[in-house]
């Protein structure tokens, strides 16, 4: 598949990643259930996933078959109630900070879920894409 035939839905897909018992990472993409992968580390273990993720859009393309769209898609944004004496924290640890309000409490969440290393791996490869 050529690069200006390649899908924009690499990365859409939805990849779970479990610790392995043994050391590494599995990867699992929900939408296609025979790709199983994984990595000595979370980062490698996702750019596993997006390559095999790449590789079954590339068979289903030469195949003629057509291209799942990813089974759930999420726009990114929630909105949440907070207490008031929270918001008002949040918001001034944001100016202490030097950042928005959204990316503090983006940058809080993906450290408490443990997916601080993906959230940076996202806004390098959204940067170097610009």
């Amino acid at each position: 598949m050529s690069d200006e035939e390649k899908t924009p839905l690499t990365g859409q897909y939805e990849i779970d990643l479990v610790p392995n018992e043994h050391g590494g990472y599995y990867a699992r993409v929900p939408d296609f259930p025979t790709i199983f992968t994984g990595g000595r580390t979370p980062d490698e273990a996702m750019q596993n996933a997006l390559a095999a993720i790449e590789l079954m859009l590339e068979e289903q393309h030469d195949r003629g078959l057509p291209i799942p769209s990813p089974l759930v898609s999420f726009s990114g944004q929630f909105n949440v109630r907070i207490p008031r004496t929270l918001h008002r924290e949040l918001v001034r640890r944001a100016e202490v900070q030097g950042v928005s309000l959204n990316a503090l409490v983006s940058f809080l969440l993906a450290q408490v879920t443990g997916l601080e290393s993906e959230a940076r791996s996202a806004n390098r490869r959204k940067a170097r894409a610009s």
